[in-house]
């Protein structure tokens, strides 16, 4: 199958209804990434009011084709395909009996259609992470946690602590990084994590100023449970003392009597980070 076209997060509509196009180009382009520095759309939407889809259209990343004028649909109805026409591929079929009905429904249910498209992306970066992976480094946190995890191939520095690691790829333009660090106990409450957090970062990550440290805006949080158990954070930090910060997204779980954290954050202050 033929490599689909377009970057994350990059969203083709396509209908022969203007309004019902760009309903959901309306819908889709308010939604924000939560917990980054400044304000970011989650999604890059383009729109084409067309029929179908051409030979060049049919290999875009994600689709959504929209078809109203079906009378008989009292709501309307949303399915999906993958790699209908390229891989990796979702294509969403939107369908509904007019333009101010699909309306009504964007309203109450953008956010289904962001799911699927997420859920998309991130199964997307599983798998180019399944194909590439730095084996050096993973060689390294199974020796120190006895944890397995596929780390990006161009994450090749790194730097070790006591019961903690440091990975990053030290770019100039978008530095990305990984953290991973166990500390004793269970998972705790958000608010003792965070303490937590900022007393392990404190001791591992020193900025490039005299007394600087990485520490977390606490304001920015926000968690969630995952179905394993797990306890998913979202949020800034920030380098006191310095000028530095960034979006970061943890994965805390129990390890025996331990808990394990892995954590990814970005220094990229020219560039989107959805």
């Amino acid at each position: 199958m033929p490599t689909s076209g377009g970057r994350a997060y990059e969203v083709l509509i396509v209908g022969a209804d203007t309004d019902a196009v760009n309903i959901i180009a309306e819908g889709l382009r308010s939604l924000e990434m939560a917990a980054l520095p400044q304000a970011e759309k989650t999604f890059d939407v383009s729109v084409i009011v067309s029929n179908g889809l051409t030979q060049a259209t049919r290999y875009a990343r994600n689709i959504v084709l929209v078809t109203t004028g079906i009378d008989s649909l009292r709501s309307p109805h949303i399915s999906y395909a993958h790699n209908t026409y390229a891989q990796p591929q979702l294509v969403l079929h939107v369908r509904a009996s007019s333009a101010s009905q699909l309306r009504r429904y964007i309203n109450n249910n953008v956010r289904a259609i962001e799911h699927l498209l997420v859920i998309q992306e991130l199964n997307n970066g599983i798998a180019t992470l399944q194909d590439k992976h730095n084996r050096q480094a993973e060689q390294l946190v199974r020796g120190l946690f006895g944890a397995r995890l596929w780390v990006p191939e161009d994450l090749t520095k790194w730097k070790r602590g006591k019961d903690f690691v440091w990975l990053s790829n030290n770019s100039v333009q978008g530095m990305q990084n990984i953290c991973v660090y166990r500390y004793q106990g269970k998972q705790r409450p958000a608010e003792a994590m965070i303490t937590v957090r900022d007393s392990v970062m404190r001791l591992n990550m020193p900025g490039e100023a005299d007394g600087a440290y990485m520490t977390t805006v606490r304001s920015s949080i926000v968690t969630r449970m995952t179905s394993r158990g797990q306890t998913e954070m979202h949020g800034l930090w920030k380098m006191q003392g310095d000028f530095m910060g960034g979006p970061f997204v943890s994965l805390s779980m129990p390890q025996g009597d331990s808990t394990l954290v892995v954590e990814a954050f970005d220094y990229a202050p020219e560039m989107k980070k959805s």
